[in-house]
């Protein structure tokens, strides 16, 4: 159909999933159908149709602890300049103000122009870095302490540095095939199956060296291609990255509206989940 041709606004439901992987997978992110779930069964998810087809999307994933993350704002190409984006962006904020909760997303940069004439301010950046995996090529790095911690153990870490109970995300995360949870009793880090590459993250931590022992743990335990979303946080990450062929290749703002300031405890926070998850 063409972009003058009449339009419906949507809640999106798990039967729409295939519709909303077209557009995630056209601009090659790296969400899978479980991904697209979680904002359908844990917030909102709406979407904009024409006749049978979906051309824009935005979601909203309310977490305990009053605020929220908006993502998954995508519109199809032939559609785009065209106001879709900012009215599903109006109808995500008052979602989540109607819920007494803040919004926080991680913007790219075009999007961050749009997004602070909504009244978003950023307070830190974050960079994705793609590379591969090191298992079969250098020596396992992950020791005993890194292994298997304690779900409950870890939640309450999550919860302490990320500000809000995320429980839910995490232990979805954990029960897919294929996920790997590292860590001990005061840090851990994440590894899952995405739908173009491995995703590392979240990883939480109080001290670089904790961080880095993690990531080459994280690095040493998969192959093929991998993304990892650093946040400023974690800078001192940059340098083993590096070392092993890692590149930045795309920046984010994290953008924070109805609220003063990041929750949590920020700088624990090395590896963002990803920025449809915070």
């Amino acid at each position: 159909m063409a972009p003058t041709d009449p339009t419906a606004e949507v809640v999106l439901g798990l039967s729409d999933i295939e519709d909303a992987l077209l557009l995630s997978d056209e601009t090659r992110w790296n969400q899978t159908a479980e991904d697209w779930a979680v904002f359908i069964n844990s917030g909102e998810c709406y979407g904009i149709r024409t006749g049978d087809r979906l051309v824009a999307s935005a979601a909203i994933l309310p977490y305990q602890g009053s605020f929220g993350w908006i993502s998954m704002v995508l519109v199809t190409a032939d559609w785009r300049r065209r106001g879709l984006a900012s009215g599903l962006m109006n109808r995500c904020i008052e979602a989540m103000r109607s819920r007494g909760a803040a919004s926080l997303l991680d913007a790219t940069p075009e999007g961050a122009m749009v997004y602070r004439q909504l009244g978003f301010r950023s307070c830190c950046g974050m960079a994705r870095w793609r590379g591969r995996g090191l298992r079969g090529v250098s020596e396992d790095k992950a020791s005993d302490a890194l292994v298997s911690p304690d779900r409950a153990k870890v939640f309450g870490v999550d919860a302490r540095a990320f500000g809000g109970d995320r429980r839910f995300l995490i232990d979805g995360f954990l029960d897919r095939p294929g996920t790997i949870l590292l860590g001990d009793d005061e840090s851990y880090v994440l590894i899952r199956q995405g739908r173009r590459a491995v995703q590392i993250g979240p990883l939480v931590a109080s001290s670089d060296a904790e961080a880095r022992e993690l990531l080459e743990a994280a690095l040493a335990a998969v192959s093929g291609p991998v993304i990892v979303d650093l946040l400023d946080a974690g800078a001192g990450l940059r340098p083993l990255l590096a070392s092993h062929g890692f590149e930045a290749f795309r920046t984010f703002e994290r953008m924070i509206l109805d609220r003063a300031d990041l929750p949590g405890m920020p700088a624990n926070v090395m590896i963002a989940a990803g920025p449809e998850f915070g």
